[in-house]
C-alpha cells in the first residue's frame, strides 16, 4: 500500500490532499495541503490546531504530520479522529490479513482509505479501499452479533472461509468507524418497514441511525443495560443525550444509541476533545476549548454537568476522546451530545485505574465537593450547588435503575458500593 494518497472531502468539497512520507524511515510521517478554494468557505474544520485562517495554511506549503508512534499516529488531529479505535482496529487486521497485507506496509493514511466514507462525522477519504460502499445492505443483528463473538473469541487468529466472507465483508463495514473497545456497529433503522439497513451511506427518509453495541449478558458487567440505566440517569441529571433505548434481537439484548453526527441523513463535522486541542487530561484544558470557541453558556453548563456525573458515577473512562464538539454548515462549532457515559471498572483491569481520566482542580482522585466548586467559580457556572445536587439526587436511585433494566445482583452489588464511597470522598 506503499504511495497511498488519498483526498479528504468535506460535504463534497475538498479540503485538501494527504499522503504517507515513507522516503526516510527515521522521519516518516503524513503529509498535507490544504485546497485553496477550500479556505474561502469559512469551514475551519480545525481551529485550534490546524486552522484554515494560519499562516501556514494560507501559504499553500504543506504541512508535515508527527511522530507515527504518537497518540495521533503521524496525522494532523483532525485527520486522526477519523481512525478506528481498539474495536476497528482488530477488524482492519483482519481484512489486511485477508488481503494478503503485511501490516508493517500500512501506514495512517491507508488506514483512513480503508475507511473511506464510513467515517464517524463528515469527513471522507478518496479513493477507499472498500468498493460499492454507496450501495445500503440489509443487516440480520443476530447473525452478525454471533459472528461478532467468533472473532472475539478467536482472538487474533481469526481464519477466513468462503463461507464466512460475507459475514466478515458486513462486520468490516458495520464495525470499524465507531471507537473503543467494545464489539458494535453502525445501522440505519425504519420502525414504519421494520428494517435495519447498514449505516453509512445516506437512506431513504425515515430511517434513523445508530449506534448499536453489542450484547454481553454472559459478562459479570451488562455493559448493554448498565449504559442504557446510565442514559437514563444522564437525562434526569439535566445533561443532553441522544435517544437510547434497549433492544432485543432473538434472545440478545443490545443497546442502541442515535447517532448526532447525522442530521436528517447528512454529515456533520464532528471532532473530538483530544483531536480538538491534542492530549486534553483535565476538565480546565476542556473549558478551555469551550472558551476558545466561544461556545454558549449552556455548553459550559453540560459540561460542568458532566464532570459532576462522571465523578459520582464511577465513570472514570472521561477522556478527551469522549467528549466531542460539531460544526455545522455556517461554520458555529457547539458541544456534542454526552456519549459513553457508564461504569467503567473493568475487571479485565483489575482496578489498575481507580481514579478520573481526566483530572479535576489537579486531581484524579479522592476529589471534594471544594475541587467542583472550585472549577465551577473558574468557569462562571451559575448555582454550582444546584447542579451538583440535581446530580447526587439522581445517582442516589442508581440501584433502581439497574433493576428496572434487569442487571444482576452481583453487578448491582458492585456498583453501588462504589458509587458510595464515591459520594463519601466527595462529602469529606
Amino acid at each position: 500500500m506503499n504511495g497511498n494518497v488519498v483526498k479528504v472531502v468535506l460535504w463534497g468539497k475538498t479540503v485538501g490532499y494527504l499522503s504517507w512520507d515513507k522516503s526516510n524511515w527515521r522521519t516518516e510521517a503524513s503529509v498535507f495541503q490544504f485546497d485553496r478554494d477550500f479556505l474561502s468557505l469559512g469551514w475551519d474544520i480545525s481551529p485550534i490546531k490546524l486552522s484554515i485562517s494560519s499562516k501556514i495554511a494560507r501559504s499553500g506549503v504543506s504541512i508535515r504530520g508527527g511522530n507515527p508512534k504518537d497518540v495521533f499516529r503521524g496525522l494532523p488531529s483532525v485527520f486522526a479522529d477519523s481512525l478506528p479505535d481498539h474495536w476497528g482496529n482488530s477488524l482492519f487486521r483482519s481484512w489486511a490479513k485477508e488481503h494478503k497485507v503485511s501490516m508493517k506496509d500500512v501506514s495512517s493514511v491507508d488506514y483512513l482509505s480503508f475507511i473511506g466514507k464510513r467515517g464517524m462525522g463528515a469527513l471522507e477519504y478518496l479513493p477507499a479501499a472498500i468498493e460499492d460502499e454507496e450501495v445500503p445492505f440489509d443487516v440480520d443483528v443476530t447473525r452478525l452479533y454471533e459472528f461478532a463473538k467468533s472473532v472475539l473469541d478467536e482472538r487474533n487468529e481469526v481464519q477466513f472461509s468462503t463461507d464466512r466472507e460475507l459475514l466478515w465483508q458486513d462486520l468490516i463495514k458495520l464495525g470499524t468507524s465507531p471507537g473503543g473497545k467494545r464489539p458494535k456497529a453502525l445501522v440505519a433503522m425504519n420502525e414504519r418497514e421494520q428494517s435495519i439497513k447498514s449505516g453509512q451511506v445516506l437512506l431513504p427518509p425515515g430511517y434513523e441511525y445508530y449506534v448499536l453495541k453489542y450484547d454481553n449478558e454472559n459478562d459479570l458487567y451488562p455493559y448493554a443495560r448498565i449504559e442504557y440505566a446510565y442514559s437514563r440517569m444522564c437525562r434526569d441529571a439535566g445533561i443532553r443525550i441522544p435517544f437510547t433505548e434497549l433492544r432485543s434481537f432473538d434472545k440478545a439484548t443490545h443497546f442502541l444509541i442515535k447517532r448526532f453526527d447525522r442530521v436528517d441523513g447528512e454529515k456533520v463535522h464532528m471532532q473530538s476533545l483530544q483531536a480538538m486541542n491534542g492530549e486534553t487530561n483535565s476538565y480546565e484544558a476542556a473549558f478551555g476549548v469551550i472558551g476558545i470557541l466561544q461556545l454558549d453558556y449552556e455548553d459550559k453548563e453540560q459540561l460542568f454537568r458532566r464532570m459532576v456525573f462522571n465523578v459520582l458515577g464511577g465513570n472514570i473512562d472521561d477522556h478527551d476522546k469522549n467528549i466531542s464538539f460539531l460544526m455545522d454548515k455556517s461554520g458555529k462549532w457547539s458541544l456534542a451530545p454526552a456519549y459513553d457515559v457508564v461504569y467503567s471498572i473493568d475487571p479485565d483491569t483489575l482496578y489498575v485505574q481507580k481514579g478520573q481520566f481526566m483530572s479535576i482542580n489537579g486531581k484524579n482522585q479522592g476529589i471534594t465537593m471544594r475541587d467542583l466548586l472550585t472549577v465551577a467559580r473558574y468557569n462562571n457556572i451559575n448555582r454550582p450547588e444546584r447542579l451538583i445536587e440535581q446530580a447526587i439526587d439522581v445517582i442516589s436511585k442508581v440501584d433502581d435503575y439497574l433493576r428496572e433494566d434487569n442487571v444482576n445482583e452481583a453487578a448491582r452489588k458492585i456498583i453501588l458500593s462504589e458509587l458510595n464511597e464515591k459520594y463519601l470522598e466527595l462529602k469529606a
